[in-house]
């Protein structure tokens, strides 16, 4: 009944009925409530619009900036007037979504200096995710990733936090640099195109630059990006080395792909077991130091696995939902 309640009081703001009293109970319940995650997905499953995933994300962004600035602290009561055509327009074509994610990213909507609460977005294993930032940056996570930030984002920079594997389209922003901090390394941009891969069972934390320029800093070094070249940053030795890629193959994971270079089968069931969610066990050492080179195209874990024996002397047997490698 609770959810259902708030649920009602948000249809309220998308028609314009909304008092300003409604809207402080509503930005309290969405504040303290830690399950928003589940519940996005929840509405999600339940829409059946089939706007695309990226506009969807950019409108849910321009209805939070909506929402900041209708704040009670303008002392009047909302009507009609101030919800925008667009808002009416989203609301009719998406009312599920559009308040899955309008309570998602509203939790800074008062009081926000008061705890810096942090907002989070997870891909699961298995699945992707997308999501628009307050300023406009666009960000693409792959399996068992996660990015946060704090509501005070973009006052005085623009700071988030990854673990897993991200794509990154910053918004230009000269005034308000964009960081992507992973532990002790950071990735600071103005506005551009680039990947971090930062799995914390990783040795290598890897940064491709597409568009732009980045600077990869850790406490006792530091590293300038063009585009088509890499950066990989030693968890053991601190060292960061950069060499010349061509950059679209390490998208290509946006794109349903799976692209390894000179990879070693170890870390390569563990990239597979991340995005096809399934648990994966090598029985041979040797089987674990194999390298392989090369794409794989989306088609499920099997046809993944295919591949690689094409060029690798392993076979594979699947136990109690287990897949185990073993030598030939």
């Amino acid at each position: 009944m609770e959810k259902e309640y708030y649920k009602n009081l948000a249809e309220k703001y998308f028609a314009g009925d909304i008092t300003e009293e409604e809207i402080s109970e509503l930005a309290g319940w969405i504040r303290n409530n830690v399950q928003l995650s589940d519940w996005w997905e929840e509405e999600f499953e339940k829409s059946d619009t089939d706007t695309p995933l990226a506009l969807r994300d950019k409108m849910f962004a321009r209805i939070k900036a909506e929402v900041l600035k209708e704040q009670p602290a303008m002392k009047r009561t909302l009507d009609k007037t101030l919800v925008p055509a667009w808002a009416k327009w989203a609301a009719m074509i998406c009312i599920p979504i559009c308040i899955a994610f309008f309570t998602y990213n509203i939790l800074s909507i008062s009081n926000a200096d008061k705890n810096r609460s942090p907002f989070m977005v997870k891909a699961n294993k298995g699945d992707k995710a997308t999501v628009v930032l307050p300023d406009g940056t666009d960000v693409i996570l792959n399996s068992a990733s996660q990015l946060s930030y704090l509501s005070d984002f973009g006052r005085n920079e623009r700071r988030v936090h990854l673990e897993g594997e991200g794509y990154f389209k910053v918004a230009h922003d000269a005034r308000r640099t964009f960081i992507v901090q992973v532990g002790e390394l950071e990735v600071k941009v103005m506005g551009t195109v680039f990947n971090v891969c930062a799995y914390s069972n990783d040795q290598d934390v890897t940064v491709v630059l597409l568009e732009g320029k980045v600077g990869v800093y850790t406490p006792s070094t530091s590293a300038t990006l063009s585009p088509g070249e890499k950066i990989n940053y030693n968890k053991s030795t601190r060292k960061l080395s950069t060499e010349k890629v061509y950059p679209d193959d390490y998208v290509s994971w946006t794109k349903g792909n799976l692209y390894f270079q000179n990879e070693s089968l170890e870390n390569i069931m563990k990239a597979l077991s991340r995005v096809y969610d399934v648990t994966i066990r090598i029985d041979s050492p040797k089987i674990s130091e194999e390298r392989f080179t090369g794409t794989i195209p989306g088609g499920g874990i099997q046809n993944a696995l295919n591949i690689i024996m094409l060029t690798s002397p392993f076979r594979y047997e699947v136990e109690d939902s287990v897949i185990i490698l073993k030598e030939k």
